[in-house]
């Protein structure tokens, strides 16, 4: 009876300490929360329990965005693509054979790899299509234009414009097969930059026009104004967010557009073009005076 009762007593402290190592990894040194995620990363499933894995390297669409990059769509809401021919329109072709599909940037009569812009102003892109399937367009890693089916050629995408004071970084993937990467730097030219956003006013032939009052409006009520300086460009210190923009000077109409200005940086509005008015003119100087609210 006593030998029963002791090898009761041996068997019960032997599941007591099974159940002690159990529970503390049998020698596994990690550590995991109660989620069973170990440390920082991605979770990586496995046959039991989730842990993290570290990223072995870090994605170079998203290291350079901007501040509010992501927030709003006043560009890609701009962006056409039509099937054009670079050669019929006399442009001279940087050709890159080391893709299947091939992204560039019109200057002048080139089309090239990489290339500048100017701050608020317009330019062209233009893409080699080697399958058919549906595109997407990429800015960083935000998507900015997609289109559901496309055939094999080129095609000419206009509306991009130098909107933030730095750069881009375009790709796109058809069929799943993904395009060169194309930096384009934007260079301030004769915009100012010391506030967080700039812009310029013109008439049809692209002249400045002096004493302009720009405007600019967000859904939350703010208003904001300012007055052209000789070469009919303005500045503005906004916060990040998407506002509309409209300007008034006497002899002229105008059509509002929208801006999305980026924290911690630089943001452009497109040009505000003045058409000719021939009606009573509208005149800045007898518009309200500047509001900051």
């Amino acid at each position: 009876m006593r030998k029963i009762r002791s090898a009761s007593i041996m068997l019960l402290l032997c599941l007591a300490w099974l159940g002690l190592a159990a529970s503390q990894g049998m020698g596994d040194s990690r550590t995991y929360d109660q989620s069973g995620y170990q440390g920082m990363g991605t979770p990586a499933y496995g046959t039991d329990q989730a842990v993290m894995v570290m990223p072995d390297y870090l994605s170079p669409y998203d290291s350079a965005l901007p501040q509010g990059y992501q927030m709003g769509s006043a560009m890609s809401s701009r962006l056409m693509m039509e099937p054009a021919d670079p050669a019929g329109e006399g442009l001279l072709i940087e050709e890159n054979k080391s893709q299947a599909n091939q992204l560039y940037i019109q200057m002048g009569n080139r089309i090239l790899t990489e290339g500048t812009a100017m701050l608020g102003e317009d330019y062209a892109l233009w893409a080699r299509v080697s399958a058919r399937g549906g595109l997407e367009l990429f800015d960083y890693d935000r998507l900015v234009f997609s289109q559901p089916s496309i055939a094999p050629g080129w095609y000419r995408i206009s509306g991009a414009y130098g909107n933030c004071l730095g750069g881009h970084l375009y790709r796109f993937q058809v069929a799943g097969l993904s395009s060169n990467d194309l930096r384009v730097l934007v260079s301030p030219g004769g915009y100012p930059t010391a506030l967080s956003l700039t812009g310029r006013v013109v008439d049809q032939s692209g002249q400045g026009l002096s004493g302009a009052r720009v405007t600019l409006t967000n859904s939350d009520g703010g208003r904001f104004s300012t007055i052209t300086n000789e070469g009919g460009y303005y500045a503005l210190d906004v916060t990040a967010g998407l506002y509309t923009v409209n300007a008034q000077h006497p002899g002229y109409a105008f059509t509002p557009s929208q801006v999305q200005v980026m924290g911690g940086g630089v943001s452009a509005a497109r040009l505000l073009v003045g058409s000719p008015f021939s009606g009573p003119s509208i005149s800045g100087a007898g518009a309200l005076p500047p509001v900051f609210s």
